[in-house]
């Protein structure tokens, strides 16, 4: 239903908070076994429990635990790319004050991803999938800082065949911190019940980006993981860390679109389903088709092209020409970046509206007109 706020599809994800009394501070250092240097951004936590934190970048982590409610037996298992997971019992654990006991991840064997070879006359195209918000109130959000390690997941449909993911996209609605760090996940659905199972980074570096509070469009490059798929798969945004002393309150946006979202409360924790609704999450990717299929899609493309009307002028503060401000057109979610003259070109029809945005400056928007030039006047801080 738009423009109208249904319990069914807000989603949340938040954490219940536990009695402190009760609990105890197991704090350590992870660190890499071989060159001893500290891990950061490692998922900490009990399996399946709702318990977990991650390590922040110098390795360090606090976990809060009520040890009456688990079995001596119990587990904490710590997870990160490119190492060997770690299981640790509750009864083997050491609390100690004032002291960081380190913990020693094995690095796994570095496996290179396969390179793509074709001689049948095939070749990449692009081909963006995902979902976008187009003014639809519904959204996916974070509450309290205790949510380490949570993540919200949208399950990505894509047609069969392989394809390299460039570039990940989502749009911020609200974040009152000065900063968030986030890690973006790509999941196969090969866990229970089609739920995000096996991770399909196997770079073993991390893909983190930073939200600043007056971000709205998020990108993330991810040609330098190179991460193929060959049918649907999950995205996630899971968060790691929280800067600044406002309570976490991130709202992302989300869409009617109806193939399914995951979320976890924190590290280790189950996933659950959480809606058939979809976060915004968009995706830029290459697909491999037949040579025919490629002629096909750059004679369309071309066409398409010359139909669509185009916006163009300069960005411009204090009589100077500026470069590099990112221009977003709201209807489309399409953006454009002013070149070294200040000079910005972008498809936009009548009605659209333009948001100017770049670091240090305050955001200028205006709404196309007739005019097929328009110039952004902008404004420091």
């Amino acid at each position: 239903m738009k423009n109208s706020i249904i319990p069914y599809v807000l989603l949340p994800i938040f954490l219940f908070t536990i009695a402190v009394s009760a609990q105890k501070d197991y704090k350590g250092r992870v660190i890499d076994g071989k060159s001893k240097e500290p891990i950061p951004y490692v998922n900490i936590g009990i399996k399946e429990a709702g318990v977990g934190t991650v390590s922040d970048e110098d390795g360090l982590f606090h976990l809060y635990l009520d040890l009456n409610k688990y079995e001596p037996t119990a587990k904490i298992l710590f997870s990160a790319l490119g190492y060997e997971t770690l299981f640790i019992p509750i009864a083997d654990i050491k609390l100690v004050y004032n002291e960081y006991p380190d913990i020693v991840l094995k690095p796994k064997t570095v496996e290179l991803s396969e390179v793509v070879v074709s001689n049948k006359g095939e070749r990449f195209i692009p081909d963006n999938i995902g979902y976008r918000n187009y003014g639809d109130k519904i959204y996916g959000y974070w509450k309290d800082n205790i949510a380490l390690g949570g993540e919200l997941a949208t399950r990505i449909i894509a047609k069969s065949g392989l394809r390299k993911l460039n570039e990940f996209e989502f749009e911020v609605w609200y974040n009152p911190s000065d900063s968030l760090l986030v890690r973006i996940n790509i999941y196969e659905d090969d866990g229970k019940i089609g739920k995000p199972g096996t991770n399909l980074n196997t770079s073993g570096k991390n893909i983190i980006t930073t939200i600043r509070k007056d971000d709205r469009m998020v990108r993330v490059d991810l040609r330098p993981y190179e991460i193929y798929t060959k049918d649907d798969f999950i995205a996630s945004v899971e968060l790691i860390q929280v800067y600044g002393e406002e309570d976490l309150g991130l709202i992302l946006s989300a869409t009617i679109a109806r193939n399914g979202s995951y979320r976890k409360y924190a590290s280790q924790d189950a996933w659950e389903y959480l809606s058939p609704t979809n976060m915004a999450y968009n995706v830029k990717s290459d697909l491999m088709v037949s040579e025919k299929q490629a002629q096909r899609f750059e004679r369309r493309t071309e066409k398409k092209k010359m139909k669509q009307p185009t916006l163009s002028g300069f960005v411009i503060m204090r009589g100077r020409m500026i470069s590099e401000v990112n221009v977003l057109n709201n209807t489309t979610k399409e953006s454009v970046v002013s070149d070294a003259n200040g000079r910005y070109v972008i498809r936009a029809k009548k009605g659209d509206i333009l948001t100017f945005s770049k670091d240090g400056l305050k955001d200028f928007s205006f709404r196309v007109t007739d005019k097929i030039t328009q110039n952004a006047v902008m404004k420091s801080k």
